[in-house]
């Protein structure tokens, strides 16, 4: 009788094998070697790259083929089926799909589950995988975790939204479908993996989807109109029904009825999707209070992100959230989508670069990312990859220091970033006791702020009063917190409200502080002037009633 290795590799064996990359398979054809020759392919490539410029090394060369099998073979598992070991091999033997796959895989995925579906699919459609590699990886790392609970956002009961559990196999199949039968405003094909993420992104039904398709009839070029196509709900915002009201929450529903922004949206963001247009849903804090809008791809890799949104209202930046790990994307996130970074070969480079220094070269790691910072100096995985290896290293504070200033110098036209570096400098400050560099860095990251990142500004404002409260010092507080109201008088409305003055009166009051509250809560609307009928000024309602509650209880 056959043996279970001898089936597994006669299974392999009658693979069809790709005459470039299929050398290493075709001489590892047993699975039960894998794991040993895994090792053998680490030793090989390190030989190989000990003897090479890292600016020799191109993402479609031999050597960077064979560190990407290097990497797949990570995911072959011994509980594999004969189905799913073939699957497997087959998936390996497809470089564009094991490249996409793992260039953008991250260490928040599920790349154990991400791997299980795009072997399922191998396995029921392997002519979906042929015809869009690049959608089937999307889909995977899209689905490797579940949504999370207030999809699509926190104005809606859950149980109106019309969802379904996912069928990850199901969904590539039905999408392959509809991009065979041209259904789509786009060719799915011109898409990234990291565009196509915000296409598959969500869990509506059918049904739904189809309604979009055949009732929303706006051109690609014109789409930004759809969210406006949908009336404004002026009565039901000047009632305060800020969750929607009515029942299922049904594209037809919106439609006929109207909403108000975060359904246009909603609306727009998700029939987007349904015609094939990868798409971003924001929010953000204005003068008056939070609103939504929603961004687009008009053309491959052009991001259009502002539809939607009110430029009177002073929003200093959309927060939007990346289906890949359910976190907020940064602003430099955003803006390197907008530029296309990840098309350009340099970002394929430092990619490569990047992943070789965190894996087999580790230990000549600058080396390779040096090269990385050669063909993309703002290439974020690298940066961080380095301040991780000098941590790894316990080098002096005095290299660490020397690291984030030359981080923030870099990042200084990305005022995210740039923060994150004068925040790191700020906590080696402390550790040194340096108190006159505590002063001036604190005094940085509010003045550069103040303005168009007047978010950033006051969440850095927002952490010092928060110290300051654990440790009990409410005059300290109170004098930072009044500080702030002045520093963002009349520019910061909503994110100035609700990321200071609401954090900090609910703390005074948790602390039996109340005449601090109340003190507070009057010199912030000194400040602020919210007009009644806003969202800001009706929250201010809300907060003073609770304050004055709190006081008659506390007599």
């Amino acid at each position: 009788m056959m043996s279970r290795q001898h089936l597994l590799a006669l299974c392999i064996g009658l693979s069809f094998f790709k005459a470039e990359a299929a050398s290493w398979w075709q001489e590892h054809q047993d699975p039960a070697t894998w794991v040993a020759e895994r090792e053998n392919l680490k030793s090989s490539i390190q030989r190989d790259l000990s003897k090479i410029k890292p600016s020799d090394l191109k993402p479609d060369s031999i050597d960077a083929d064979n560190f990407r099998i290097w990497q797949w073979l990570e995911y072959a598992s011994a509980d594999f089926s004969l189905d799913q070991v073939v699957a497997f091999r087959s998936l390996g033997d497809n470089s564009q799909l094991r490249r996409a796959f793992l260039e953008n895989l991250r260490p928040e995925d599920n790349a154990t589950e991400a791997v299980r579906i795009l072997l399922q699919i191998q396995m029921a459609h392997p002519e979906s995988i042929q015809e869009l590699p690049c959608l089937a990886v999307a889909i995977a790392l899209v689905f490797d975790q579940p949504f999370p609970n207030n999809w699509p956002h926190h104005q809606v009961a859950s149980e109106l939204v019309p969802l379904e559990k996912v069928d990850p196999v199901r969904r590539m199949h039905q999408m392959t479908e509809l991009q065979v039968a041209r259904r789509y405003l786009t060719d799915l094909r011109d898409f990234t993996v990291s565009e196509l993420k915000f296409l598959v992104d969500h869990p509506l039904i059918d049904s739904e989807m189809e309604w979009a398709r055949k009732n929303v009839t706006a051109s690609r070029s014109g789409y930004s109109r759809v969210f406006s196509s949908i009336r404004y709900d002026i009565p039901r915002y000047e009632s305060n029904q800020l969750t929607w009201p009515y029942g299922p929450y049904l594209f037809s529903e919106i439609k006929s009825r109207g909403g108000i922004c975060v359904d246009q949206a909603y609306f727009a963001a998700m029939t987007g999707k349904a015609k094939g247009l990868p798409t971003l849903y924001f929010s953000g804090q204005g003068d008056d209070g939070g609103h939504a809008w929603f961004g687009f791809m008009d053309s491959p890799g052009r991001w259009d992100t502002d539809c939607g949104r009110y430029e009177s209202q002073n929003y200093p930046v959309g927060n939007a959230v990346d289906p890949q790990t359910w976190k907020p994307i940064s602003d430099t996130e955003l803006t390197f989508l907008a530029k296309s970074r990840e098309r350009s070969s340099g970002f394929q480079q430092a990619k490569l670069c990047t992943d070789l220094a965190r894996t087999v070269v580790r230990e000549d790691a600058s080396r390779w990312l040096d090269a990385a910072f050669t063909v993309q100096p703002e290439f974020l995985p690298a940066w961080y990859l380095q301040g991780e290896l000098l941590e790894e290293k316990k080098v002096s504070p005095e290299l660490i220091k020397d690291f984030w200033s030359r981080f923030t110098k870099r990042f200084a036209n990305f005022a995210d970033l740039r923060v994150v570096g004068q925040e790191k400098l700020l906590v080696l400050a402390k550790a040194r006791g340096d108190d006159i560099e505590v002063k001036n860095l604190s005094r940085q990251i509010l003045v550069q702020n103040r303005t168009r990142r007047f978010d950033l500004g006051i969440g850095s404002v927002a952490a010092e009063v928060g110290e300051k409260i654990e440790t009990g010092k409410w005059g300290d507080a109170e004098t930072a917190f009044r500080k702030a109201l002045r520093e963002f008088k009349g520019q910061a409305g909503g994110n100035l409200y609700y990321g200071l003055v609401v954090p900090f009166v609910e703390s005074a009051l948790s602390e039996g502080q109340v005449l601090v509250a109340k003190n507070s809560l009057a010199d912030a609307k000194r400040i602020l002037r919210p007009t009644k009928d806003s969202l800001v000024g009706r929250s201010f309602i809300e907060l003073e009633q609770k304050v004055s509650s709190e006081r008659k209880n506390s007599k």
